[in-house]
């Protein structure tokens, strides 16, 4: 592991000396600074997103007419220079000043003059120290990320829960979410609310002539119609099972329903998705079922099925009529 140390001291005989001494300890690279300017420039205290670029400061606790204290708390005020150690040297009538040193953030301190069996032994345990700190934080960065990414894979997974695996669009499971939230949302607001339920006609014949892999391929095409035609940021288009769909459309109520139905019966026709042993026509067809309501009741789970009832009412009797149609129920 790299240690990175610098020495702040305007005295160049106690500088070589300090580098004499650290050339012996495993050390990568030792920097040298005399004034607050230069050390501040050297550490990039201005960025406070940076990484540290030195691992242990030794500072002299009276720098020309700087006072090491008020750069070590400068230093320290920096989150990233928080867990870097800072040994102050300070000459025995300078004593006084080590309450405020340690106040100020420093770690340690070292008395002039330097001893060389002391200085090599507390500058070692900084060392350690701080290779120590270094790794902990590694493993704290290698923990975040994996978390990150865990926290990444389950937002996934919970994506993959609410989506239906064929066609790509929402599924039953976040239909049953939505259209709780949307009837509370438009009883809130005073606003209507409608629902579409939408089935392929002769869907079975459709599988029997065609193969299920063909007719994977026809509920594909008719979900993109959907996600096509429920275009505003709140319009919502799910399979609800088999070969039915849903759409709920919030702040709609009838015409405005009957429209976007009438527009996703044409689309799907238009597909011209061929359908020989169709008894309604040449192509694949959609029956649709629509209900509106206008929410004052409390919403509890006897009105959703109320609605969605009442809608799939409309769909039977659109089959009853024919096929190929919408048919609209006043919800009741």
């Amino acid at each position: 592991m790299k240690i990175n140390i610098l020495v702040v001291d305007d005295d160049r005989d106690m500088r070589k000396l300090l580098e004499n001494y650290l050339k012996r300890l495993e050390v990568e690279q030792i920097h040298f600074t005399d004034t607050a300017q230069k050390t501040y420039q050297l550490l990039n205290l201005n960025d406070l997103k940076t990484d540290p670029s030195v691992d242990l400061i030794i500072l002299d606790i009276i720098l020309g007419e700087e006072n090491g204290i008020k750069i070590c708390k400068k230093i320290k005020s920096n989150p990233a220079y928080q867990e870097v150690p800072i040994i102050m040297i300070t000459a025995q009538k300078e004593s006084g000043y080590l309450k405020d040193a340690f106040a100020a953030g420093a770690m340690d301190y070292l008395k002039k003059p330097i001893k060389k069996i002391e200085f090599m032994a507390r500058i070692n345990s900084a060392i350690i120290l701080r290779k120590e700190t270094k790794a902990r934080i590694a493993r704290e960065k290698e923990l975040l990320k994996l978390s990150e990414e865990l926290k990444k894979a389950n937002q996934k997974l919970e994506k993959m829960a609410l989506v239906d695996g064929l066609t790509g669009i929402s599924n039953r499971r976040l239909f049953d979410k939505t259209i709780k939230k949307e009837l509370k949302r438009a009883r809130r607001k005073n606003n209507d609310l409608s629902l579409i339920m939408i089935d392929i006609d002769n869907f079975k014949e459709y599988n029997d002539t065609y193969g299920h892999q063909q007719g994977d391929q026809c509920l594909k095409e008719v979900a993109s119609v959907l996600d096509k035609k429920t275009k505003r940021a709140a319009d919502f288009a799910a399979r609800y099972g088999g070969e039915e769909f849903a759409v709920i459309l919030p702040d709609t109520a009838k015409d405005g329903a009957l429209k976007i139905a009438e527009d996703i019966r044409k689309g799907i026709m238009d597909l011209k998705i061929e359908h020989k042993n169709s008894n309604t026509s040449e192509y694949v067809t959609v029956s649709l079922g629509v209900s509106s309501i206008k929410a004052e009741k409390e919403i509890d789970q006897h009105l959703i099925r109320s609605l969605i009832e009442q809608a799939d009412q409309a769909l039977y009797q659109a089959k009853e009529n024919g096929k190929n149609q919408i048919v609209y129920k006043n919800f009741e």
